[in-house]
């Protein structure tokens, strides 16, 4: 695949998963501690990337340059750092992210578990 057609493709799954993640559907709770004190409401906490697997030679360096790094099992992921501790923004990023990769025919995934 040539370089410009792939950065357009990475473009467009960071934009679409940037604007997933500001569209998410944000859970919210509480903590009551053991002296019966209520906090705040504020969004539920975790992690999320984006796996992907099979991409090679230049393909695999542009994946690179674009903040993709050796995935534990093989493959490479993205780490999802944005959005501060919020699971649902991160998630749907991710999920976002990686379905924009299946529509142009690469081996993509999302993962995220709670904090």
């Amino acid at each position: 695949m040539e370089r410009e057609k792939l950065a357009t493709i990475l473009i467009e799954a960071h934009e679409r998963g940037h604007n997933a993640a500001m569209n998410a559907d944000i859970q919210m709770i509480r903590v009551k501690d053991s002296d019966g004190m209520v906090s705040d409401e504020f969004p539920i906490c975790g992690f999320a990337n984006v796996k992907v697997k099979g991409v090679r030679g230049k393909t695999l360096a542009e994946f690179k340059r674009r903040g993709f790094q050796k995935a534990y099992g093989g493959g490479q992921y993205l780490w999802v750092g944005d959005y501060n501790q919020s699971y649902d923004m991160k998630r749907s990023y991710a999920v976002e992210y990686a379905r924009t990769l299946n529509e142009n025919g690469f081996n993509a995934w999302a993962e995220s578990r709670l904090d």
